[in-house]
């Protein structure tokens, strides 16, 4: 009863299980430095009706041609119970891959210090399950990967070939939590407050491998200004544990690295891949800074740690909040906002908790977003920073979580 209360003070806009179809389909030519070139194409399709019962279903698909060839497919709020328990599940698989190793991992870290870790036969699978309740005010989740790949090469930051490998990965990890969104609405809220919480286990995949989990804090306040605008806080916090230390010996970490490379191999860079290893093992890793959602100016995964904290603030500048369904061929739903936003971020990463803040990082930009009834928001940002500017494309506000 107490619980009723307290999210009934506060009363949404809009139904918050939308069943307005909508769909989005795009070409998405690539380069990726170290995996190759190609052509994709997306298509996305919100609250999928079958025949004349309308539905929450989400359908997503991307076909990627070229040097990476691959495809996911997604399925999101499929309806086990509807209104009351959610399923999401997914698949993916890529010839090709690639991700960048840092050698540093602190915040003073040289921008082009780090090298291309080439991937092949990538395969994952994902599954979260949501009960919810209060009209979406409540959600309590659990969300489970699997994932394997191999290494195959390493190559300088131009894509050049330092070294070939062959070194197989495989692991799966499990996260659960909550989340807590007390708003006038869950896609665009313009008042109110969102908490989520997620605990993820990360279990030694090798006997080198350390045991640790990571708890996740994300709280965002929206406070309504110029009559249906509004200024979003966030702060964010994400911290490993670790239970039981990896191998940290980096004479044998050196000597494990050495014996994946078959081809050419390169002792510096090999040093500079263990001794990432020996960070992890020793404190675990928690979530990163960069990409979509926080330190946009800054590449995604340009900062990560065992200890990670980030704030930020946004001025959503609503232009109009007027429906207005489209029809363009590739693109079809109904627009219920449009948003010239302006945002400051800044964060900080650190092995150590009380080594936080010694030093920081910030990134400041401008952007659009275009809000839809079927549950997009399309999201164009423009962010600088001190290793200069980003620009993103995606489909959701930032600051996003797994309770999103």
């Amino acid at each position: 009863m107490l619980i009723h209360s307290s999210v009934s003070a506060i009363e949404r806009r809009t139904e918050q299980f939308s069943t307005e179809f909508g769909y989005l389909t795009l070409p998405l030519p690539y380069a990726v430095p170290g995996a190759g070139m190609g052509f994709g194409f997306l298509g996305g399709f919100n609250n999928v009706p079958f025949g004349s019962t309308e539905t929450t279903l989400d359908i997503f698909g991307i076909l990627i041609t070229g040097d990476i060839g691959g495809r996911i497919v997604l399925a999101t709020d499929i309806p086990v119970i509807p209104k009351m328990l959610l399923l999401d599940i997914g698949q993916g698989n890529f010839d090709k891959g690639s991700f960048r190793s840092y050698s540093d991992r602190r915040m003073n870290s040289d921008p082009d210090g780090y090298v291309i870790s080439e991937l092949s036969d990538t395969r994952f699978r994902f599954t979260r399950l949501t009960f919810t309740f209060f009209d979406r005010m409540l959600d309590i989740f659990t969300f489970g990967t699997s994932n394997k790949s191999t290494l195959s090469a390493i190559r300088d930051k131009d894509g050049e070939l330092i070294y070939e490998a062959n070194q197989s990965f495989e692991g799966d990890s499990r996260s659960n939590g909550f989340q807590i969104d007390w708003t006038d609405d869950r896609t665009d809220p313009r008042q109110g407050l969102k908490v989520v919480y997620t605990k993820s286990d990360s279990p030694p995949t090798t006997a080198d491998s350390p045991d640790y989990f990571v708890d996740n804090y994300n709280i965002t306040a929206y406070l309504p200004v110029l009559s249906y605008s509004t200024f979003a806080l966030n702060w964010y916090r994400s911290g490993a544990t670790v239970r039981e230390q990896g191998n940290t010996n980096l004479d044998y970490l050196i000597a494990s690295e050495t014996a994946t490379c078959f081809s050419n191999c390169d002792a510096e860079t090999i040093s500079v891949l263990a001794k990432n290893r020996q960070s992890t093992n020793q404190y675990g890793t928690a979530g990163s800074l960069g990409g979509t959602e926080r330190l946009r100016s800054y590449v995604g995964g340009r900062f990560s740690g065992a200890q990670v904290e980030s704030r930020g603030a946004e001025l959503r500048w609503n232009l109009s909040e007027e429906k207005t369904a489209f029809d363009w061929y590739f693109i079809r739903d109904v627009r219920t906002g449009f948003q010239v936003a302006f945002f400051y971020e800044e964060g900080t990463v650190a092995d150590k908790a009380s080594d936080l803040w010694n030093e920081k990082r910030t990134s400041a930009g401008i952007g659009t977003r275009l809000v839809t009834g079927s549950g997009f928001v399309y999201r164009l940002d423009f962010a600088t920073g001190t290793e200069g500017g980003s620009t993103i494309v995606i489909f959701d506000y930032p600051w996003g979580t797994f309770g999103q």
